[in-house]
């Protein structure tokens, strides 16, 4: 019996050991194999994060090259500006804005010079009616031309100045109008004709001022309103003919 057992002892320490060699070479080639599959993808995170920092580093330059073609055109812009090259500055800024879109700048800056141009533009045209205003004569095509202009801050002053002067203007000829009438009646051309065109554009002329508020010549108003009753008594064929309710 012993000597069975003995044997069976012998028998499984052959088996055994071998076994335990197995096990543990297996388990050292699991560990092994998981330690390399660890290994490679710790480093394949890193050569991925290596490329995007590569990838990030060229749009920043990028980046960088395109912000500073950037501020060169709007430097440019200014230039030109300065100089009164709006053509230019307008073509400039269309560059610029392209830039700006495709990578996303602020236009804060091209805005402000675009409107400066437009700014700059339509103070020469309230120039241009400022001089044309200086002819009495001119106030209604001045006072439509005017209202073309937009209400902007850096030109509100100047187009409500050259815009209130046309209802002077308009105010001046109106009695100018009167006066030549009344002018002419008094020397007997169509006394009767002339009189009342006098009177009704001396009335225009009086409800117009009052409307605007414009400073009244009422020297003037009077010179006219005078002259006018010159004519009305002057002419017996006139006064035959009108039978007046009240003298004005």
């Amino acid at each position: 019996m012993k000597k069975v057992l003995s044997k069976i002892v012998k028998v499984l320490k052959k088996l055994i050991i071998p076994l335990i060699i197995i096990i543990i070479l297996a388990g050292g080639f699991i560990y092994w194999q998981k330690y390399t599959e660890e290994k490679k993808r710790k480093l394949a995170e890193e050569e991925k994060r290596r490329q995007e920092e590569i990838q990030k580093e060229k749009e920043r330059q990028l980046l960088e090259e395109k912000k500073k073609e950037y501020l060169a055109l709007i430097e440019e812009m200014k230039k030109f500006f300065k100089e009164g090259n709006y053509k230019k500055v307008k073509e400039l800024a269309e560059k610029a804005l392209a830039l700006a879109k495709e990578y996303n700048f602020d236009t804060g800056e091209i805005n402000k010079i675009l409107h400066q141009v437009e700014v700059a533009k339509y103070m020469k045209r309230l120039k241009e009616l400022q001089q044309a205003n200086k002819n009495i004569f001119n106030y209604f095509y001045v006072r439509k031309e005017v209202m073309k202009i937009p209400s902007w801050n850096d030109l509100i002053k100047l187009k409500k100045k050259i815009y209130d002067k046309t209802f002077r203007n308009e105010y001046i000829v109106l009695l100018s109008m009167s006066e030549k009438y009344a002018k002419e009646g008094k020397e007997g051309k169509e006394s009767v004709l002339n009189y009342f065109s006098s009177k009704d554009y001396l009335y225009k002329a009086k409800r117009l001022r009052e409307k605007r508020n414009i400073t009244p010549d009422l020297e003037r108003e009077k010179r006219i309103a005078d002259i006018e009753k010159d004519t009305f008594f002057a002419w017996k064929k006139f006064k035959e003919r009108t039978i007046p309710s009240s003298l004005y």
